[in-house]
């Protein structure tokens, strides 16, 4: 962490003490225990507690290697590799990071195929070969104790820039808002940033920067006045037992069918990238990837991307 995040965040923490009490402030800090684990920190190298970068020793031939984005990797490809070697009986290696991680692994040729979360545009990988396979729906969420049912876009962006500060100004309790995000992918064109700020670093100065996606998820849980945007990989469990609420956005609920539709903004593509195509592992995993069977492993946390929208036509070796 740099000296000017850790500045800002020192600040964020003093704000976020007052209006969320002085023992809350103390476990933002890291002072509950399950919150101690070694996680890698910054931009994309950041994953989760159990999802940190691990070295890979090689890759072969015979087995398909994947590196990158932990969101590919637990929400789709962990499952994926379970079903793609029970019904091929062929390997399938995933781990986790981000996506320099993938990127790094692909150009140094210790995994087949990286995981980006990211457009590639702005990226160390503008020149792979590109395969979308996903996306993924952020989802706005609060403790539930706010009551609130949804926001309008301009609404959540003068939230999310620290604009409206009490949740009485959007139908809620007479309460502060405290403002939790994940500044994920800073050097890049990050999907939330970019549908809420241009792009540009403009989180509300009292806010919250925490450093990984299950922090996020475990910080918005705790805390009673708290709101935040997150992968739906990381919220979905916390939704289903009831300790997080998602809102609809201009009046639409952040699903599949509105993400394809074009009606919900926030999603985020998920790509997979490579320094050339090696036909005996690359064409089985990509065919099963985008079959039925493949389709639905994906669809179980994110939103599948067909071949036909990702123009997989059995690429010629290179």
């Amino acid at each position: 962490m740099n000296r000017r995040m850790f500045i800002r965040n020192a600040v964020a923490t003093a704000a976020l003490g007052s209006l969320l009490g002085h023992g809350a402030a103390r476990a933002l800090n890291g002072g509950s225990a399950d919150w101690q684990a070694d996680v890698a920190q910054g931009g994309c190298n950041c994953a989760g507690s159990e999802g940190a970068a691990r070295p890979v020793d090689h890759r072969t031939d015979q087995k398909l290697v994947y590196q990158g984005t932990h969101l590919l990797t637990y929400g789709a490809f962990r499952d994926l590799a379970a079903s793609y070697e029970e019904d091929t009986g062929r390997p399938f290696v995933v781990y986790g990071g981000g996506c320099d991680d993938g990127i790094g692994a692909v150009q140094q040729r210790t995994a087949h195929l990286g995981g980006l979360c990211c457009p590639p545009e702005e990226t160390r990988a503008r020149d792979f070969h590109q395969m979308p396979v996903a996306r993924d729906i952020k989802v706005v969420v609060t403790h539930p104790e706010v009551g609130v049912d949804g926001l309008s876009m301009d609404e959540l962006q003068a939230v999310m820039a620290g604009r409206i500060r009490r949740w009485s100004d959007v139908g809620g309790p007479d309460r502060p808002i405290a403002v939790l995000y994940r500044d994920h992918c800073p050097d890049y064109r990050e999907p939330v940033r970019d549908v809420l700020f241009d792009n540009a670093q403009d989180w509300s100065p009292r806010g919250m920067s925490i450093d990984t996606d299950e922090r996020l998820t475990d910080s918005l849980a705790r805390f009673e006045s708290s709101i935040g945007v997150v992968s739906w990989v990381f919220a979905a469990e916390r939704v289903k037992r009831g300790e997080l609420r998602t809102l609809e956005i201009d009046g639409v609920q952040p699903t599949a069918e509105a993400v394809r539709s074009g009606e919900y903004p926030l999603h985020g593509p998920l790509l997979l990238v490579t320094d050339r195509w090696q036909e005996a592992v690359m064409r089985p995993f990509f065919d099963y990837l985008y079959s039925p069977a493949g389709q639905a492993v994906i669809a179980r946390r994110l939103v599948p991307v067909s071949a036909e929208e990702a123009g997989y036509r059995h690429p010629r070796t290179i």
